[in-house]
């Protein structure tokens, strides 16, 4: 195993849990372990890896970028695990999700806001209420 893979492995299991890495890597058949094994290398042993940005922010910042991307309903599901898992807040994944609406619109926000919200609630964590058109 290489230093770089070392690394990835470390920081996908400090985001998503012990072994997780290697069950990524492992869930693909043959030649397509390579694509993944890259993901752990690049994704998280070159940028996630590095300083100036915790864990919660790094993820905050992933949701933001998938609801604008839209259609990786997979990575949204997978990264709001992520962020409750490095100490994100509800308020805070709902927040980031909502705030992305001004630069990918109402229909990727809308999305996004399900699948999160669907991934809080399987995982037994309360959503917080609405705050409504008077508490703005």
């Amino acid at each position: 195993m290489t230093k770089r893979l070392d690394k990835g492995k470390h920081w996908f299991n400090e985001v998503y849990g012990e072994g997780k890495a290697d069950g990524l890597i492992e869930m693909q058949t043959g030649l397509a372990q390579d694509l993944a094994r890259f993901g752990v290398e690049f994704n998280f042993g070159d940028i996630y890896s590095r300083p100036g940005l915790t864990l919660a922010q790094r993820e905050l910042l992933t949701l933001a970028s998938l609801v604008t991307i839209g259609g990786l309903e997979a990575q949204l599901r997978g990264h709001t695990r992520g962020a409750i898992r490095v100490g994100c807040t509800p308020t805070e994944i709902i927040e980031t999700v909502i705030h992305t609406v001004q630069y990918s619109g109402f229909p990727k926000a809308l999305n996004a806001i399900r699948v999160v919200t669907d991934q809080l609630v399987e995982l037994g964590i309360e959503i917080p209420p609405a705050l409504g058109p008077d508490d703005d």
